[in-house]
């Protein structure tokens, strides 16, 4: 009844915020097109027509939403980006959220155009004597509701589409790049075995092929862990002892000059991923050969307590810096020796290995732990315990 009376005394020039976004909809959507060219991105230009997209469409349903009635349940669901759909087809906003991502807009260039369709819809408003009536606070706050609800809409599909994407990458790399690497690994065993090929012409086929395995494994770990915040795993009960013990000779084949040294005390039965864990100690394994002296020896150790196992890697060589220390765990970090000192040396990834070696521990609930001295050389050290516990996701701050 308040509502009413107050309608009767607005001037006639200033309607409701509802249809003033209709009466002035070319006006705001201008002052879109002109800011949303201005918005720096890595995709293929766009012309007029593209940058205004399905701009006009979210206008429309915000003014739609303005006109109708709202109770407070409505209001707080919207608060919290739930606010109704009218059908099940995407809404205007979750289609600019696909549109802006094949053109190759961030999802924080996108945000920044709704903030910029706020700030116009309301410089706009103020122009023409809005804000001025008792009921003009009540339309602003349901149009802030409105744009906060247009933007959850276009970032939960934005995300959503990328996850998608992301999957369909790691797809692709498990099965049309894995395949053709297993063709040619198998193919440069047979003809080693029928004397088509001798031992050290098949060597360069094998390293570059496990090299390229390697990356293709740490792209697909790195994605998985990104997307699903902890690296996944898969417990069957084992003894780790045997699973290190493979990947000590496999690697002992591949670096025949290298002093490769195992030594393991205790008991080593549990419930692990030793895939994971045979990912895990190969990584450490590289890292040693690859920065440790080529004189020394690396020496893998395992003992155990009652409650877990412990698995270090040791190699002598320079020690790295205190302040390098938990950025080489940091994902596409690599050559810390390269960075202090200008030294080449070859790397073979893509600088995640320890950064995987991370979140294999964590994912098994345990820690990874660093020490480094120009006494005692370095020792990557990590404990595991022997069965599953309740795990959160690790911090994304210690990695990003």
């Amino acid at each position: 009844m308040n509502t009413s009376a107050k309608a009767q005394t607005r001037p006639a020039s200033r309607p409701r915020l509802s249809e003033f976004l209709q009466l002035h909809a070319e006006d705001i959507l201008l002052a879109w097109d002109e800011f949303a060219a201005t918005v720096s991105h890595e995709g293929k230009a766009l012309d007029a027509v593209a940058l205004r997209d399905h701009a006009a469409e979210i206008l429309k349903t915000i003014a739609a939403d303005l006109a109708q009635p709202q109770s407070s349940a409505q209001q707080d669901a919207k608060g919290k980006g739930q606010g109704p759909r009218s059908s099940g087809l995407p809404t205007p906003a979750e289609t600019h959220a696909d549109f802006r991502m094949v053109a190759g807009f961030a999802v924080d260039a996108m945000i920044t155009e709704y903030r910029a369709l706020r700030a116009s819809v309301l410089k706009i408003w103020g122009q023409h004597g809005g804000g001025t009536e008792p009921d003009d606070l009540t339309d602003l706050t349901r149009f802030n509701e409105a744009i906060d609800q247009a933007i959850a809409e276009s970032v939960s599909r934005y995300t959503r589409q990328t996850s998608s994407a992301m999957e369909l990458f790691i797809g692709i790399l498990g099965h049309d790049i894995r395949n053709p690497l297993g063709t040619i690994l198998m193919s440069a065993a047979v003809l080693q075995r029928t004397g088509q090929l001798t031992p050290a012409a098949a060597a360069p086929i094998n390293n570059a092929a496990m090299r390229i395995k390697s990356i293709v494994e740490q792209v697909v770990d790195f994605t998985r862990a990104q997307a699903d915040g902890v690296m996944p795993i898969e417990r069957t009960p084992g003894d780790l002892a045997e699973q290190v013990s493979k990947v000590v000779q496999e690697t002992q084949v591949r670096h025949p000059v290298r002093d490769i040294v195992l030594d393991t005390s205790g008991d080593f039965t549990g419930s692990w991923d030793e895939g994971r864990i045979g990912q895990l100690t190969s990584n450490l394994l590289a890292n040693a050969l690859l920065y440790g002296t080529r004189d020394g020896p690396v020496t893998v150790k395992m003992w155990s307590s009652p409650a877990g196992v412990s698995l270090s890697v040791h190699n002598h060589g320079r020690p790295i810096p205190k302040g390098e220390r938990e950025r080489i765990f940091r994902p596409l970090e690599r050559g810390w020796q390269q960075r202090a000192e200008g030294e080449s040396r070859e790397t073979t990834g893509l600088g995640l290995g320890l950064y995987i070696c991370r979140e294999i521990v964590q994912s098994h609930g345990g820690q990874l732990h660093l020490e480094s001295t120009e006494e005692g050389g370095t020792t990557f050290t990590a404990t595991l315990p022997r069965h599953a516990q309740a795990i959160a996701a690790p911090a994304r701050a210690k990695s990003a």
